[in-house]
């Protein structure tokens, strides 16, 4: 039996290519508040991120308990040590994307407290699509 077969049955070429899941949802247009056509692959993981960071969990009743992210949930307490910070931000990170089946891990996450509301950050992502950088700023308001 040729490696190009299964049980004798010929493969078909995309038959033999990964197992990439087709990931495929509306283009998000932040900047003008739009919906503006489709967007698949890893720009659709990128905004499916984005958004999962930029949303406060708990905070809007659409979503449920396990989506966005407990940053915003930090940011502005001035009671929390460096230490504290230190050691939860990764996880809250990770965990807003625990639900998303195309992100398989974080890596290389440094942040920096911007100002008492805002909280810079950049990390490598690691999804079924590819790695790629993140960077940006996560504002309080």
């Amino acid at each position: 039996m040729d490696e190009d077969e299964i049980m004798g049955i010929p493969l078909e070429e995309e038959d033999a290519e990964d197992d990439v899941p087709v990931y495929r949802t509306y283009r998000m247009d932040v900047k003008n508040k739009r919906i503006i056509g489709k967007v698949d692959g890893m720009e659709a993981a990128a905004q499916a991120m984005f958004k999962a960071l930029q949303t406060r969990r708990f905070a809007h009743l659409i979503y449920d308990d396990q989506y966005g992210c407990d940053v915003y949930n930090k940011i502005g307490n001035v009671s929390l040590s460096q230490s504290y910070l230190d050691n939860d931000i990764p996880v809250m990170v990770e965990d807003a994307f625990l639900n998303d089946e195309t992100v398989l891990g974080i890596s290389d996450l440094v942040f920096e407290m911007v100002d008492r509301d805002a909280i810079s950050m950049s990390f490598t992502v690691a999804t079924v699509f590819g790695d790629a950088d993140f960077e940006g700023v996560l504002e309080d308001g």
